[in-house]
Protein backbone atom coordinates (compact mmCIF):
# COMPACT_ATOMS: atom_id res chain seq x y z
CA UNK A 1 0.00 0.00 0.00
CA UNK A 2 1.32 3.47 -0.94
CA UNK A 3 0.59 4.92 2.49
CA UNK A 4 2.54 7.66 4.20
CA UNK A 5 1.60 8.01 7.88
CA UNK A 6 -2.15 8.32 8.13
CA UNK A 7 -2.63 9.30 4.48
CA UNK A 8 -2.18 7.85 1.02
CA UNK A 9 0.14 8.95 -1.78
CA UNK A 10 -2.77 10.00 -3.95
CA UNK A 11 -3.97 12.39 -1.28
CA UNK A 12 -0.71 14.07 -0.16
CA UNK A 13 0.23 17.54 -1.41
CA UNK A 14 3.56 19.35 -1.48
CA UNK A 15 5.73 16.23 -1.25
CA UNK A 16 7.44 15.22 -4.52
CA UNK A 17 8.71 11.97 -2.99
CA UNK A 18 5.24 10.47 -2.65
CA UNK A 19 4.84 9.75 -6.43
CA UNK A 20 7.75 8.23 -8.37
CA UNK A 21 5.83 8.63 -11.67
CA UNK A 22 6.03 12.43 -11.77
CA UNK A 23 8.57 13.28 -14.47
CA UNK A 24 10.66 16.43 -14.86
CA UNK A 25 8.41 19.20 -16.11
CA UNK A 26 5.34 17.80 -14.32
CA UNK A 27 5.99 19.49 -10.95
CA UNK A 28 2.58 21.16 -11.18
CA UNK A 29 1.02 17.78 -10.31
CA UNK A 30 2.57 17.89 -6.79
CA UNK A 31 0.17 20.58 -5.59
CA UNK A 32 -2.81 19.76 -7.84
CA UNK A 33 -4.03 16.45 -6.40
CA UNK A 34 -7.13 16.22 -8.60
CA UNK A 35 -5.11 16.64 -11.77
CA UNK A 36 -2.52 14.15 -10.46
CA UNK A 37 -5.27 11.58 -9.87
CA UNK A 38 -6.60 12.04 -13.45
CA UNK A 39 -3.20 11.94 -15.17
CA UNK A 40 -1.21 9.50 -12.99
CA UNK A 41 -3.26 7.67 -10.40
CA UNK A 42 -6.00 6.19 -12.57
CA UNK A 43 -3.42 4.04 -14.37
CA UNK A 44 -1.42 3.29 -11.20
CA UNK A 45 -1.60 -0.16 -9.67
CA UNK A 46 -0.95 1.36 -6.21
CA UNK A 47 -4.34 3.12 -6.27
CA UNK A 48 -6.06 -0.09 -7.33
CA UNK A 49 -4.46 -1.98 -4.45
CA UNK A 50 -5.30 0.83 -1.99
CA UNK A 51 -8.97 0.80 -2.94
CA UNK A 52 -9.10 -2.99 -2.70
CA UNK A 53 -7.55 -2.98 0.79
CA UNK A 54 -9.80 -0.14 1.90
CA UNK A 55 -12.79 -2.15 0.73
CA UNK A 56 -11.73 -5.01 2.97
CA UNK A 57 -11.08 -2.71 5.96
CA UNK A 58 -13.75 -0.02 5.69
CA UNK A 59 -16.63 -1.49 3.82
CA UNK A 60 -17.87 -2.33 0.32
CA UNK A 61 -17.93 1.28 -0.91
CA UNK A 62 -14.20 1.35 -1.54
CA UNK A 63 -14.44 -2.06 -3.23
CA UNK A 64 -17.06 -0.58 -5.54
CA UNK A 65 -14.67 2.26 -6.36
CA UNK A 66 -12.07 -0.37 -7.31
CA UNK A 67 -14.56 -2.10 -9.66
CA UNK A 68 -15.60 1.22 -11.19
CA UNK A 69 -11.94 2.13 -11.70
CA UNK A 70 -11.29 -1.18 -13.51
CA UNK A 71 -14.26 -0.61 -15.78
CA UNK A 72 -13.17 2.96 -16.41
CA UNK A 73 -9.71 1.73 -17.44
CA UNK A 74 -11.19 -0.84 -19.83
CA UNK A 75 -13.44 1.72 -21.46
CA UNK A 76 -10.61 4.20 -21.72
CA UNK A 77 -8.49 1.57 -23.49
CA UNK A 78 -11.38 0.89 -25.88
CA UNK A 79 -11.78 4.58 -26.55
CA UNK A 80 -8.06 4.89 -27.17
CA UNK A 81 -8.22 1.94 -29.57
CA UNK A 82 -11.22 3.45 -31.37
CA UNK A 83 -9.43 6.78 -31.51
CA UNK A 84 -6.40 5.20 -33.13
CA UNK A 85 -8.64 3.28 -35.55
CA UNK A 86 -10.51 6.46 -36.40
CA UNK A 87 -7.23 8.28 -37.01
CA UNK A 88 -6.03 5.51 -39.34
CA UNK A 89 -9.34 5.63 -41.22
CA UNK A 90 -9.11 9.39 -41.53
CA UNK A 91 -5.59 9.05 -42.90
CA UNK A 92 -6.70 6.32 -45.33
CA UNK A 93 -9.62 8.35 -46.64
CA UNK A 94 -7.39 11.41 -46.78
CA UNK A 95 -4.97 9.43 -48.95
CA UNK A 96 -7.83 8.18 -51.12
CA UNK A 97 -9.12 11.73 -51.57
CA UNK A 98 -5.69 13.09 -52.50
CA UNK A 99 -5.03 10.21 -54.89
CA UNK A 100 -8.45 10.61 -56.50
CA UNK A 101 -7.73 14.29 -57.14
CA UNK A 102 -4.21 13.52 -58.32
CA UNK A 103 -5.36 10.88 -60.83
CA UNK A 104 -8.20 12.85 -62.44
CA UNK A 105 -6.25 14.30 -65.37
CA UNK A 106 -3.45 11.71 -65.59
CA UNK A 107 -3.20 9.66 -68.81
CA UNK A 108 0.36 8.34 -68.54
CA UNK A 109 0.33 4.69 -67.39
CA UNK A 110 3.62 4.93 -65.49
CA UNK A 111 2.45 7.98 -63.55
CA UNK A 112 -0.85 6.29 -62.62
CA UNK A 113 0.89 3.17 -61.29
CA UNK A 114 3.51 5.21 -59.45
CA UNK A 115 0.87 7.25 -57.60
CA UNK A 116 -1.25 4.19 -56.77
CA UNK A 117 1.59 2.10 -55.33
CA UNK A 118 3.01 5.06 -53.40
CA UNK A 119 -0.45 5.63 -51.87
CA UNK A 120 -0.56 2.00 -50.70
CA UNK A 121 2.91 2.18 -49.14
CA UNK A 122 2.71 5.68 -47.59
CA UNK A 123 3.28 5.20 -43.85
CA UNK A 124 0.60 7.65 -42.74
CA UNK A 125 -2.23 5.81 -44.51
CA UNK A 126 -2.36 2.17 -45.60
CA UNK A 127 1.30 1.78 -44.76
CA UNK A 128 2.10 -1.47 -46.56
CA UNK A 129 5.80 -2.28 -46.73
CA UNK A 130 5.76 -3.28 -50.43
CA UNK A 131 3.42 -3.07 -53.41
CA UNK A 132 3.82 -4.87 -56.76
CA UNK A 133 1.80 -4.25 -59.93
CA UNK A 134 1.11 -7.12 -62.34
CA UNK A 135 -0.59 -6.12 -65.61
CA UNK A 136 -2.79 -8.36 -67.74
CA UNK A 137 -1.23 -8.74 -71.19
CA UNK A 138 -2.35 -11.33 -73.76
CA UNK A 139 -3.83 -13.72 -71.20
CA UNK A 140 -0.86 -13.42 -68.83
CA UNK A 141 -0.13 -11.48 -65.66
CA UNK A 142 3.29 -9.84 -66.02
CA UNK A 143 5.33 -7.89 -63.48
CA UNK A 144 5.42 -4.21 -64.43
CA UNK A 145 6.29 -2.05 -61.42
CA UNK A 146 7.02 -2.27 -57.69
CA UNK A 147 7.56 0.10 -54.77
CA UNK A 148 9.10 -0.45 -51.34
CA UNK A 149 12.34 -1.33 -49.55
CA UNK A 150 14.27 -4.53 -50.16
CA UNK A 151 15.82 -4.66 -46.67
CA UNK A 152 15.29 -3.29 -43.12
CA UNK A 153 18.24 -0.93 -43.62
CA UNK A 154 16.72 0.55 -46.76
CA UNK A 155 13.34 0.85 -45.03
CA UNK A 156 14.90 2.79 -42.14
CA UNK A 157 16.63 5.14 -44.61
CA UNK A 158 13.40 5.77 -46.54
CA UNK A 159 11.21 6.31 -43.47
CA UNK A 160 13.82 8.49 -41.77
CA UNK A 161 14.15 10.63 -44.90
CA UNK A 162 10.37 11.12 -45.10
CA UNK A 163 10.25 12.02 -41.40
CA UNK A 164 13.13 14.50 -41.55
CA UNK A 165 11.73 16.25 -44.63
CA UNK A 166 8.24 16.17 -43.08
CA UNK A 167 6.78 14.94 -46.38
CA UNK A 168 3.00 14.70 -46.64
CA UNK A 169 0.95 12.39 -48.84
CA UNK A 170 0.58 15.28 -51.30
CA UNK A 171 4.38 15.53 -51.54
CA UNK A 172 4.80 11.78 -51.97
CA UNK A 173 2.22 11.59 -54.76
CA UNK A 174 4.17 13.98 -57.00
CA UNK A 175 5.31 11.87 -59.96
CA UNK A 176 9.01 11.63 -60.66
CA UNK A 177 10.10 9.70 -63.79
CA UNK A 178 13.55 9.32 -62.22
CA UNK A 179 12.15 7.75 -59.03
CA UNK A 180 9.85 5.56 -61.13
CA UNK A 181 12.77 4.17 -63.13
CA UNK A 182 14.86 3.79 -59.98
CA UNK A 183 12.17 1.67 -58.28
CA UNK A 184 11.52 -0.33 -61.44
CA UNK A 185 15.23 -1.04 -61.86
CA UNK A 186 15.51 -2.08 -58.20
CA UNK A 187 12.87 -4.81 -58.69
CA UNK A 188 13.84 -5.53 -62.31
CA UNK A 189 14.92 -9.14 -61.82
CA UNK A 190 11.92 -10.25 -59.79
CA UNK A 191 9.48 -8.39 -62.08
CA UNK A 192 10.99 -10.18 -65.07
CA UNK A 193 10.32 -13.56 -63.42
CA UNK A 194 6.74 -12.74 -62.45
CA UNK A 195 4.66 -14.10 -65.33
CA UNK A 196 1.54 -16.12 -64.55
CA UNK A 197 -1.61 -17.37 -66.25
CA UNK A 198 -4.77 -15.45 -65.41
CA UNK A 199 -6.34 -18.70 -64.22
CA UNK A 200 -3.39 -19.50 -61.91
CA UNK A 201 -4.89 -20.73 -58.60
CA UNK A 202 -4.44 -17.71 -56.30
CA UNK A 203 -5.17 -15.17 -59.05
CA UNK A 204 -8.15 -17.08 -60.42
CA UNK A 205 -9.79 -16.93 -56.99
CA UNK A 206 -9.28 -13.16 -56.73
CA UNK A 207 -10.67 -12.49 -60.22
CA UNK A 208 -13.60 -14.87 -59.73
CA UNK A 209 -14.76 -13.44 -56.39
CA UNK A 210 -13.62 -9.85 -56.85
CA UNK A 211 -12.55 -9.96 -53.19
CA UNK A 212 -9.10 -9.28 -51.68
CA UNK A 213 -7.76 -12.62 -50.39
CA UNK A 214 -5.03 -12.97 -47.76
CA UNK A 215 -2.54 -15.50 -49.13
CA UNK A 216 -0.20 -17.53 -46.91
CA UNK A 217 2.64 -19.95 -47.56
CA UNK A 218 0.31 -22.86 -46.73
CA UNK A 219 -1.42 -22.43 -50.09
CA UNK A 220 -0.25 -23.73 -53.47
CA UNK A 221 1.96 -20.94 -54.81
CA UNK A 222 4.09 -20.46 -57.94
CA UNK A 223 7.80 -20.91 -57.15
CA UNK A 224 8.57 -17.26 -57.94
CA UNK A 225 5.91 -16.04 -55.49
CA UNK A 226 6.97 -18.47 -52.76
CA UNK A 227 10.63 -17.54 -53.15
CA UNK A 228 9.92 -13.80 -53.08
CA UNK A 229 7.63 -13.70 -50.04
CA UNK A 230 9.38 -16.48 -48.07
CA UNK A 231 6.48 -17.21 -45.74
CA UNK A 232 5.23 -13.62 -45.42
CA UNK A 233 1.45 -13.38 -45.97
CA UNK A 234 0.31 -11.02 -48.72
CA UNK A 235 -2.91 -9.62 -50.16
CA UNK A 236 -4.09 -9.68 -53.80
CA UNK A 237 -6.09 -6.68 -55.04
CA UNK A 238 -7.84 -7.57 -58.35
CA UNK A 239 -8.50 -4.76 -60.84
CA UNK A 240 -11.20 -4.87 -63.52
CA UNK A 241 -12.24 -2.84 -66.57
CA UNK A 242 -15.76 -1.40 -66.79
CA UNK A 243 -16.64 -4.57 -68.76
CA UNK A 244 -15.28 -6.75 -65.91
CA UNK A 245 -12.23 -7.74 -67.94
CA UNK A 246 -9.14 -8.41 -65.74
CA UNK A 247 -6.68 -5.51 -65.97
CA UNK A 248 -4.16 -6.76 -63.43
CA UNK A 249 -3.51 -7.20 -59.71
CA UNK A 250 -1.67 -5.37 -56.94
CA UNK A 251 0.25 -7.50 -54.43
CA UNK A 252 0.62 -5.96 -50.94
CA UNK A 253 2.62 -7.20 -47.95
CA UNK A 254 4.20 -6.19 -44.63
CA UNK A 255 7.39 -8.26 -44.69
CA UNK A 256 9.15 -5.96 -42.19
CA UNK A 257 6.51 -4.77 -39.73
CA UNK A 258 4.51 -8.05 -39.84
CA UNK A 259 1.40 -5.90 -39.34
CA UNK A 260 -1.93 -7.59 -39.97
CA UNK A 261 -4.61 -5.82 -41.99
CA UNK A 262 -8.04 -5.16 -40.48
CA UNK A 263 -11.34 -5.79 -42.21
CA UNK A 264 -11.95 -2.04 -42.22
CA UNK A 265 -8.74 -1.56 -44.22
CA UNK A 266 -9.70 -4.35 -46.63
CA UNK A 267 -13.10 -2.71 -47.14
CA UNK A 268 -11.43 0.65 -47.81
CA UNK A 269 -9.04 -0.96 -50.33
CA UNK A 270 -11.98 -2.62 -52.11
CA UNK A 271 -13.67 0.77 -52.48
CA UNK A 272 -10.35 2.30 -53.47
CA UNK A 273 -9.69 -0.37 -56.12
CA UNK A 274 -12.69 0.72 -58.21
CA UNK A 275 -11.21 4.17 -58.79
CA UNK A 276 -7.77 2.66 -59.38
CA UNK A 277 -9.27 0.36 -62.03
CA UNK A 278 -10.87 3.30 -63.84
CA UNK A 279 -7.59 5.22 -63.87
CA UNK A 280 -5.65 2.13 -64.99
CA UNK A 281 -8.10 1.39 -67.82
CA UNK A 282 -7.82 5.02 -68.93
CA UNK A 283 -4.01 4.81 -68.91
CA UNK A 284 -3.95 1.52 -70.83
CA UNK A 285 -6.43 2.85 -73.40
CA UNK A 286 -4.38 6.00 -73.87
CA UNK A 287 -1.17 3.98 -74.27
CA UNK A 288 -2.85 1.73 -76.85
CA UNK A 289 -4.17 4.81 -78.66
CA UNK A 290 -0.69 6.36 -78.72
CA UNK A 291 0.75 3.16 -80.20
CA UNK A 292 -1.93 3.12 -82.90
CA UNK A 293 -1.35 6.79 -83.71
CA UNK A 294 2.40 6.12 -83.97
CA UNK A 295 1.74 3.14 -86.26
CA UNK A 296 -0.61 5.27 -88.35
CA UNK A 297 1.96 8.06 -88.62
CA UNK A 298 4.62 5.56 -89.72
CA UNK A 299 2.17 4.13 -92.26
CA UNK A 300 1.45 7.64 -93.55
CA UNK A 301 5.17 8.33 -93.94
CA UNK A 302 5.63 5.04 -95.83
CA UNK A 303 2.56 5.77 -97.93
CA UNK A 304 3.96 9.17 -98.84
CA UNK A 305 7.32 7.60 -99.74
CA UNK A 306 5.53 4.97 -101.84
CA UNK A 307 3.45 7.61 -103.58
CA UNK A 308 6.55 9.66 -104.36
CA UNK A 309 8.34 6.57 -105.67
CA UNK A 310 5.30 5.56 -107.73
CA UNK A 311 5.13 9.06 -109.21
CA UNK A 312 8.83 8.88 -110.00
CA UNK A 313 8.52 5.44 -111.59
CA UNK A 314 5.46 6.50 -113.56
CA UNK A 315 7.26 9.63 -114.71
CA UNK A 316 10.26 7.60 -115.81
CA UNK A 317 7.99 5.04 -117.45
CA UNK A 318 6.19 7.84 -119.30
CA UNK A 319 9.51 9.27 -120.41
CA UNK A 320 10.65 5.84 -121.54
CA UNK A 321 7.44 5.31 -123.48
CA UNK A 322 7.75 8.77 -124.99
CA UNK A 323 11.34 8.04 -125.97
CA UNK A 324 10.30 4.83 -127.72
CA UNK A 325 7.55 6.61 -129.61
CA UNK A 326 9.79 9.55 -130.49
CA UNK A 327 12.69 7.40 -131.61
CA UNK A 328 10.36 5.32 -133.74
CA UNK A 329 8.56 8.36 -135.17
CA UNK A 330 11.74 10.39 -135.47
CA UNK A 331 14.25 7.83 -136.69
CA UNK A 332 12.44 6.36 -139.70
CA UNK A 333 11.53 9.68 -141.40
CA UNK A 334 15.02 11.02 -140.70
CA UNK A 335 16.66 8.01 -142.35
CA UNK A 336 14.21 8.21 -145.25
CA UNK A 337 14.84 11.93 -145.77
CA UNK A 338 18.62 11.50 -145.62
CA UNK A 339 18.52 8.48 -147.97
CA UNK A 340 16.28 10.18 -150.51
CA UNK A 341 18.38 13.35 -150.38
CA UNK A 342 21.54 11.36 -151.12
CA UNK A 343 19.81 9.47 -153.95
CA UNK A 344 18.42 12.69 -155.39
CA UNK A 345 21.86 14.31 -155.33
CA UNK A 346 23.42 11.35 -157.18
CA UNK A 347 20.77 11.46 -159.87
CA UNK A 348 20.96 15.22 -160.29
CA UNK A 349 24.15 16.15 -162.20
CA UNK A 350 22.88 19.54 -163.25
CA UNK A 351 24.28 22.15 -160.85
CA UNK A 352 20.99 23.94 -160.86
CA UNK A 353 18.81 25.27 -158.09
CA UNK A 354 17.56 21.69 -157.39
CA UNK A 355 21.04 20.66 -156.27
CA UNK A 356 21.13 23.56 -153.86
CA UNK A 357 17.90 22.39 -152.27
CA UNK A 358 18.99 18.75 -152.08
CA UNK A 359 22.18 19.83 -150.31
CA UNK A 360 20.11 21.79 -147.79
CA UNK A 361 17.78 18.81 -147.22
CA UNK A 362 20.74 16.45 -146.72
CA UNK A 363 22.45 18.84 -144.33
CA UNK A 364 19.33 19.22 -142.20
CA UNK A 365 18.74 15.44 -142.25
CA UNK A 366 22.29 14.85 -140.98
CA UNK A 367 21.63 17.35 -138.19
CA UNK A 368 18.45 15.48 -137.28
CA UNK A 369 20.34 12.15 -137.21
CA UNK A 370 22.97 13.66 -134.93
CA UNK A 371 20.35 15.20 -132.64
CA UNK A 372 18.50 11.87 -132.53
CA UNK A 373 21.69 10.01 -131.59
CA UNK A 374 22.60 12.52 -128.88
CA UNK A 375 19.08 12.37 -127.45
CA UNK A 376 19.13 8.57 -127.29
CA UNK A 377 22.50 8.59 -125.54
CA UNK A 378 21.24 11.16 -123.04
CA UNK A 379 18.12 9.14 -122.25
CA UNK A 380 20.07 5.91 -121.83
CA UNK A 381 22.52 7.60 -119.49
CA UNK A 382 19.84 9.36 -117.47
CA UNK A 383 17.11 6.76 -117.20
CA UNK A 384 18.81 3.43 -117.70
CA UNK A 385 22.36 3.58 -116.44
CA UNK A 386 21.91 5.82 -113.37
CA UNK A 387 22.73 3.78 -110.24
CA UNK A 388 22.16 4.75 -106.63
CA UNK A 389 22.18 2.98 -103.23
CA UNK A 390 18.84 1.18 -102.95
CA UNK A 391 16.91 -0.40 -100.09
CA UNK A 392 15.57 -3.52 -101.81
CA UNK A 393 12.83 -3.87 -99.16
CA UNK A 394 11.27 -0.60 -100.31
CA UNK A 395 11.20 -1.77 -103.92
CA UNK A 396 9.66 -5.14 -102.95
CA UNK A 397 7.15 -3.59 -100.55
CA UNK A 398 6.09 -1.11 -103.21
CA UNK A 399 5.53 -3.95 -105.67
CA UNK A 400 3.62 -5.89 -102.99
CA UNK A 401 1.33 -2.92 -102.29
CA UNK A 402 0.69 -2.50 -106.02
CA UNK A 403 -0.07 -6.16 -106.64
CA UNK A 404 -1.72 -7.66 -103.55
CA UNK A 405 -5.25 -6.28 -103.83
CA UNK A 406 -5.39 -6.55 -107.61
CA UNK A 407 -4.25 -10.17 -107.69
CA UNK A 408 -6.23 -11.24 -104.61
CA UNK A 409 -9.41 -10.95 -106.67
CA UNK A 410 -7.89 -13.54 -109.02
CA UNK A 411 -7.40 -15.99 -106.15
CA UNK A 412 -3.68 -15.35 -105.60
CA UNK A 413 -2.72 -14.85 -101.95
CA UNK A 414 0.45 -12.88 -101.28
CA UNK A 415 2.80 -13.67 -98.38
CA UNK A 416 5.48 -11.06 -97.70
CA UNK A 417 8.46 -11.61 -95.38
CA UNK A 418 11.00 -8.78 -95.42
CA UNK A 419 14.40 -9.30 -93.80
CA UNK A 420 15.27 -6.71 -91.15
CA UNK A 421 18.18 -4.26 -91.41
CA UNK A 422 19.21 -5.40 -94.89
CA UNK A 423 22.28 -3.67 -96.37
CA UNK A 424 21.89 -1.46 -99.43
CA UNK A 425 22.57 -2.53 -103.02
CA UNK A 426 23.74 -0.42 -105.96
CA UNK A 427 21.36 -0.26 -108.89
CA UNK A 428 18.54 1.53 -110.64
CA UNK A 429 15.26 1.36 -108.70
CA UNK A 430 13.20 1.51 -111.90
CA UNK A 431 15.13 -1.37 -113.43
CA UNK A 432 14.99 -3.46 -110.24
CA UNK A 433 11.28 -2.83 -109.85
CA UNK A 434 10.60 -3.97 -113.42
CA UNK A 435 12.95 -6.94 -113.04
CA UNK A 436 11.18 -8.26 -109.92
CA UNK A 437 7.76 -7.38 -111.36
CA UNK A 438 8.52 -9.50 -114.47
CA UNK A 439 9.30 -12.51 -112.29
CA UNK A 440 6.26 -11.95 -110.02
CA UNK A 441 3.98 -11.52 -113.05
CA UNK A 442 5.24 -14.80 -114.53
CA UNK A 443 4.52 -16.56 -111.21
CA UNK A 444 1.00 -15.10 -111.08
CA UNK A 445 0.32 -16.08 -114.71
CA UNK A 446 1.46 -19.61 -113.86
CA UNK A 447 -1.49 -19.84 -111.41
CA UNK A 448 -4.58 -18.95 -113.48
CA UNK A 449 -6.84 -20.74 -110.99
CA UNK A 450 -5.26 -19.04 -107.98
CA UNK A 451 -2.63 -20.13 -105.47
CA UNK A 452 -0.07 -18.90 -102.99
CA UNK A 453 2.77 -16.50 -103.80
CA UNK A 454 5.62 -16.06 -101.32
CA UNK A 455 8.05 -13.14 -101.52
CA UNK A 456 10.87 -12.77 -99.04
CA UNK A 457 14.12 -10.83 -98.74
CA UNK A 458 17.27 -11.78 -96.86
CA UNK A 459 21.03 -11.32 -96.63
CA UNK A 460 23.15 -14.26 -97.83
CA UNK A 461 26.92 -14.47 -98.23
CA UNK A 462 27.55 -10.93 -99.44
CA UNK A 463 24.30 -10.71 -101.42
CA UNK A 464 20.82 -9.38 -100.80
CA UNK A 465 18.40 -11.99 -102.09
CA UNK A 466 14.79 -11.70 -103.22
CA UNK A 467 12.96 -15.04 -103.29
CA UNK A 468 9.72 -15.49 -105.28
CA UNK A 469 7.95 -18.83 -104.84
CA UNK A 470 4.63 -19.89 -106.38
CA UNK A 471 2.42 -22.96 -106.09
CA UNK A 472 1.83 -23.30 -109.83
CA UNK A 473 2.33 -26.41 -111.99
CA UNK A 474 6.07 -25.83 -112.49
CA UNK A 475 7.84 -26.02 -115.86
CA UNK A 476 9.48 -28.73 -117.93
CA UNK A 477 13.23 -29.22 -118.35
CA UNK A 478 12.97 -28.09 -121.98
CA UNK A 479 11.33 -24.80 -121.01
CA UNK A 480 13.90 -24.35 -118.23
CA UNK A 481 16.75 -24.49 -120.77
CA UNK A 482 15.28 -21.64 -122.83
CA UNK A 483 13.83 -19.60 -119.98
CA UNK A 484 16.20 -16.64 -120.26
CA UNK A 485 16.67 -16.62 -124.04
CA UNK A 486 15.42 -13.55 -125.92
CA UNK A 487 12.03 -13.83 -127.63
CA UNK A 488 11.37 -17.23 -126.01
CA UNK A 489 7.88 -17.47 -124.54
CA UNK A 490 5.24 -20.09 -123.80
CA UNK A 491 2.49 -17.45 -123.69
CA UNK A 492 0.24 -16.50 -126.59
CA UNK A 493 0.74 -12.82 -125.76
CA UNK A 494 4.21 -11.51 -124.93
CA UNK A 495 7.50 -10.59 -126.50
CA UNK A 496 9.64 -13.09 -124.62
CA UNK A 497 11.94 -10.29 -123.47
CA UNK A 498 10.81 -9.98 -119.82
CA UNK A 499 13.00 -12.61 -118.16
CA UNK A 500 15.80 -12.00 -120.66
CA UNK A 501 15.80 -8.31 -119.68
CA UNK A 502 15.59 -9.17 -115.97
CA UNK A 503 18.59 -11.49 -116.24
CA UNK A 504 20.57 -8.82 -118.09
CA UNK A 505 19.79 -6.18 -115.44
CA UNK A 506 20.83 -8.39 -112.52
CA UNK A 507 23.99 -9.65 -114.22
CA UNK A 508 24.90 -6.05 -115.08
CA UNK A 509 24.83 -5.38 -111.31
CA UNK A 510 27.15 -8.32 -110.61
CA UNK A 511 24.36 -10.58 -109.42
CA UNK A 512 22.56 -13.65 -110.73
CA UNK A 513 19.17 -15.36 -110.86
CA UNK A 514 18.64 -18.94 -109.68
CA UNK A 515 15.53 -20.91 -110.72
CA UNK A 516 14.39 -24.25 -109.32
CA UNK A 517 11.10 -25.92 -110.26
CA UNK A 518 9.24 -29.06 -109.32
CA UNK A 519 6.41 -30.39 -111.43
CA UNK A 520 2.97 -29.81 -109.87
CA UNK A 521 4.57 -28.00 -106.91
CA UNK A 522 5.64 -24.68 -108.40
CA UNK A 523 8.79 -22.69 -109.01
CA UNK A 524 11.22 -20.84 -106.78
CA UNK A 525 13.14 -17.90 -108.29
CA UNK A 526 15.92 -16.25 -106.28
CA UNK A 527 17.41 -12.94 -107.36
CA UNK A 528 20.80 -12.20 -105.78
CA UNK A 529 22.31 -8.69 -105.88
CA UNK A 530 25.74 -7.83 -104.41
CA UNK A 531 25.76 -5.83 -101.17
CA UNK A 532 26.92 -2.25 -101.59
CA UNK A 533 30.39 -1.88 -100.07
CA UNK A 534 31.24 0.90 -97.62
CA UNK A 535 33.74 2.37 -100.09
CA UNK A 536 31.06 2.72 -102.76
CA UNK A 537 28.67 4.30 -100.25
CA UNK A 538 31.36 6.83 -99.33
CA UNK A 539 31.96 7.57 -103.02
CA UNK A 540 28.22 8.03 -103.58
CA UNK A 541 28.01 10.40 -100.60
CA UNK A 542 30.95 12.44 -101.90
CA UNK A 543 29.56 12.66 -105.41
CA UNK A 544 26.17 13.85 -104.12
CA UNK A 545 27.72 16.80 -102.24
Amino acid sequence: MAKFGDSYCWMIKDDPSVCPYIRPGEEYLINDVNKRIREKCIECEELKNDLKNLGEEKGPLFGTFSTVLDEFRKREQKLEKYGKSLKVKEEMFDTMAHLSTSLKLVLDLDEILYKVLVAFTAGSSFGFNRAIMLLSQKGKLRGYFAVGPKSPEEAYTIWNDISQKNLTIVDLLIFSPQLFQKEKEKFKEVLKKMEFDLDEGIFKRAFKTGMIPRVTSEEVLPDVIRGFYQGTPFWIVPLFSHLKRPLGVILLDNFLTKREVSQEEIKAIEIFSTEISLALERGLTYEELEEKIETLEEANVKLKEHQELIMKLREEASIGEMVLQMTHSFKNPTIAIAGLARLLKKKTNDPSSVSKYTDAILEEAIKLEKTHKDFINFVKTKYTSEKTPIDINKVVELLYQEKKNKEKSQGVNFHLNLGSNLPLVLGNDYQLYNCIENIVSNSIEAMPEGGELFIETAEEDGFVSVGIKDTGPGISDEVMKNLFKPFFTTKTIGSGLGLYTAKGIIENLGGHIVVSCERDKGCNVTVKIPILSKEVIDEQNLSSR
